[in-house]
């Protein structure tokens, strides 16, 4: 299906689901100054606290989303946790507010916290049944965080993609511009669970904690990475569904605009066309095709408008992923790459 391909009663909203608040033990700034920042770029918001083992963690960030939500009711916010998982990486578990939002981040502390033994796959794997039990399999959806620390051997990302659809989404960037080679290298571990037939996709985020110009190191959500997401209304339920079904691109640096990518396969079902349109708002050195854990196609020193329509022996999946000229950082010395990447069409 033509994934990007803009549609009749769909459009474009902007968000980031990693932001933390001064309800986290390194975070400074009030739920309500964050959303109030998070606004000039970001049409929803995730405010993800890190998760500590305690009675009715969560409570107090909950009720100043709540708080925020009544003052801004037409800008989602989800409320969330860096939960420590018992695979060695920060993960969120994201729902809708009317899906008991905050007994879900309370729930999993108390039962999976690594901290508190809850160590292996095994363990990890009983999280994501308990998850699907009790709050539905298509009502929530998990995220790795935090590129690279540290990589996910794929013999664990394996049985989680196999569970049961929860875990849906890694990210490949966050602050610092780290860039996971997870989610970004070709024929790496999200390229081989792709080749396995597993419907994962990749985001970004901010990991905000506090600005540049207050004495942070941290964009606020939205200003320098982004998910952009195609729904029919910019409620809940519509973005959490477009991030469950991939319906989404994300970026570093603003560097593209309305990309549209489709997919058709022939009649004979040997070939498929596929098509990629997009804006790039900033030279991009660099465009790839990726299939199959290879790349089937590139594209060199495109700026303003670019269009492809091209053959392909059929795969089972197409995705694609574009660098840029590297530029000047905004608040800091030294330069970083801007970066997107649309997440696959399935044959």
């Amino acid at each position: 299906m033509p994934r990007f391909a803009f549609s009749k009663g769909y459009r474009w909203t902007v968000g980031d689901l990693h932001s933390h608040s001064e309800h986290c033990s390194d975070g400074q700034v009030s739920v309500l100054d964050l959303v109030k920042a998070s606004r000039q770029w970001c049409d929803f918001i995730g405010i993800s606290g890190h998760a500590v083992y305690e009675d009715n963690w969560g409570a107090g960030q909950h009720g100043d989303i709540l708080r925020a939500r009544q003052l801004y009711p037409d800008m989602p916010i989800f409320h969330t946790a860096e939960q420590e998982f018992p695979v060695p990486r920060h993960c969120m578990f994201i729902t809708t507010p009317d899906n008991r939002e905050l007994e879900l981040q309370q729930e999993l502390i108390r039962r999976f916290d690594r901290k508190q033994g809850n160590v292996g796959i095994e363990k990890a794997l009983e999280a994501l049944r308990f998850v699907e039990k009790n709050w539905g399999r298509n009502r929530v959806f998990m995220v790795f965080n935090h590129p690279n620390a540290p990589d996910v051997p794929l013999d664990s990302l394996l049985p989680l993609a196999e569970a049961n659809g929860v875990f849906k989404v890694i990210a490949c960037l966050d602050r610092g511009e780290r860039r996971a080679e997870q989610t970004w290298g070709v024929n790496t571990e999200w390229d081989r669970l792709l080749c396995a037939g597993h419907r994962l996709y990749a985001r970004c985020g901010s990991d905000f904690h506090q600005h540049f110009s207050k004495g942070g190191h941290d964009y606020y959500p939205g200003e320098f990475v982004q998910d952009v997401l195609l729904v029919k209304q910019n409620n809940y339920v519509d973005i959490l569904n477009a991030y469950r079904k991939g319906r989404f691109f994300c970026m570093c640096g603003h560097c593209i605009e309305n990309p549209a990518f489709a997919l058709r396969a022939s009649p004979c079902g040997k070939r498929c066309q596929l098509s990629l349109s997009f804006k790039a708002l900033k030279p991009m050195q660099q465009i790839d095709i990726i299939s199959e854990g290879r790349i089937c196609a590139s594209f060199y020193d495109v700026i303003g408008d670019f269009s492809f329509r091209g053959d392909f022996p059929a795969g089972s999946y197409f995705r694609v992923r574009g660098a840029g000229q590297p530029s000047q950082r905004p608040y800091s010395e030294g330069e970083y790459q801007p970066v997107f990447l649309l997440n696959p069409l399935f044959l």
